[in-house]
């Protein structure tokens, strides 16, 4: 079984050399461009847009706004026990550390990268938001896959790291929404 997960996480390896390689040591402008898309789309999943967003429903004073934001909190409480408990039980190295990859945008907050705490948050906002406001649903995963995406690109996090913030994201947003229902 060993054999089998080392060879997988050989082959992420690769991928994320492969990326590096062909977005961004060539120096053409679409990698350029490429790689500053990117870069902002990582920085709105920091936690500020979802923070202006909720700010916004308080003041806006939505029918929905007291229940969102509970399900948000909420949400986010687990699901931040269950991102630094993995992260710190897991401490996967990433992937420009591991790989010596020198062309990272910026030095993140924290060593490990198991599992993407951006996707995780990303797609547990997109999970409440959708619910309450389901008009947005596909611009609003749309927005958590390219916050994700980005992670990967920007060599910050391998791409089960992100599947695995996907999945964690979204379990805790049901989460955070059923403690609503049940309150």
């Amino acid at each position: 079984m060993d054999t089998k997960i080392n060879r997988f996480l050989t082959y992420e390896d690769f991928i994320m050399l492969q990326l590096s390689v062909n977005i961004f040591q060539k120096q053409k402008v679409y990698n350029k461009l490429l790689r500053l898309i990117f870069l902002y789309i990582t920085k709105l999943g920091d936690g500020f847009l979802y923070a202006f967003l909720i700010l916004f429903l308080i003041f806006s004073k939505s029918i929905y706004a007291k229940d969102l934001i509970l399900s948000f909190l909420f949400a986010l409480a687990i699901e931040r026990f269950a991102y630094f408990y993995v992260k710190n039980t897991v401490k996967r190295i990433r992937p420009y550390e591991k790989l010596k990859i020198s062309n990272i945008p910026f030095i993140p907050i924290d060593r490990y990268s198991f599992p993407s705490g951006h996707t995780s948050a990303a797609f547990l906002f997109a999970t409440i938001i959708s619910y309450y406001f389901p008009a947005l649903i596909l611009f609003i995963y749309l927005f958590a896959l390219f916050v994700g995406i980005s992670r990967i690109v920007l060599n910050l996090h391998y791409p089960t790291d992100v599947i695995i913030g996907c999945i964690i994201g979204i379990i805790t947003g049901h989460t955070g929404l059923t403690l609503i229902k049940l309150l």
